[in-house]
């Protein structure tokens, strides 16, 4: 796989879906017996589809074929939790802080966090530039908040790679993550912190942003898509969670730039001038 081109991160986590296939039965290298273990494991049917392709690789490099099984791919509505229950974790492990507020701010994939660079990251301009791209994604630079810049600034600079200073691979994160999630649920009682990954992150970012600002091509551009199909999801959440929003919003006007600079860390858009000095901006109540 990896002389196919395949990532890292895709070749472990095939090892670890044959080592739990292998263990339920007696000869991984009979397509038969694997097709019998893919089927009794509890996965998603997206997961073992994936699994049934790269059996199909494993199975070429010693010779044998098979008749793969075909798993449809069952869409789920993502879950999005609030941003206080986000925030909680984020302030719940100092090592992971200055990763789990950039995720928050910049809806990155938790593999493209993890290929950042120190030299993808603008301190001064504010912004970090997504030049590792998953899933066919296009490359980015995003905005992040002085927050975030000011938790970033606290990482040890030893390694070229800031969220990944700490680990070998991308599993080290997760078990560090699920680690701390586990305590803040336990903590404040509230078992809805177990359905957040990584991946919730970058749901809660596109669905919060699209709710605030109606643009579509913006969200588009913020996780990276190439065309409009997977935005749509997210269009489709925010209108059935707030079916029953007024809509109502909150406008003021900036007469200059430190005005229009305070209205937009307060969360509010631009929406047109009103005049050679002044700006109206707006936010949802």
């Amino acid at each position: 796989m990896r002389k196919m081109g395949r990532k890292e991160t895709t070749i472990i986590d095939n090892i670890d879906r044959f080592t739990q296939i292998a263990k339920l039965i007696k000869d991984i290298n009979d397509p038969e017996q694997f097709k019998e273990g893919l089927a009794n494991v509890k996965w998603a049917n997206s997961t073992k589809q994936t699994t049934a392709t790269s059996y199909t690789v494993y199975l070429h490099t010693i010779g044998k074929t098979w008749y793969p099984p075909k798993y449809i791919r069952q869409e789920k509505i993502y879950f999005i939790p609030t941003e206080a229950e986000i925030d909680a974790l984020v302030n719940s492990s100092r090592v992971l802080a200055p990763l789990l507020q950039t995720l928050k701010e910049t809806g990155m994939r938790i593999g493209e966090a993890y290929h950042v660079e120190w030299k993808d990251i603008d301190i001064e301009h504010r912004t970090i530039s997504v030049n590792h791209p998953e899933k066919g994604s296009l490359p980015r630079i995003l905005p992040i908040s002085q927050k975030c810049v000011d938790m970033i600034k606290t990482i040890p600079k030893e390694a070229p790679r800031p969220f990944a200073r700490n680990v070998k691979h991308q599993k080290g994160l997760m078990v560090t993550f699920q680690q701390a999630r586990e305590r803040t649920a336990k903590r404040l009682a509230n078992p809805r912190f177990k359905q957040i990954t990584f991946h919730t992150f970058r749901h809660w970012k596109a669905t919060t942003d699209y709710y605030k600002n109606r643009d579509e091509r913006m969200i588009r551009h913020v996780l990276g898509h190439r065309t409009a199909t997977m935005t749509d999801r997210y269009i489709h959440i925010v209108e059935t969670l707030y079916h029953d929003d007024s809509g109502e919003w909150t406008c003021k006007v900036a007469h200059n730039e430190k005005e229009a600079t305070e209205l937009i860390e307060q969360g509010f858009t631009y929406v047109n001038n009103m005049g050679d000095t002044t700006a109206l901006y707006r936010k949802r109540k």
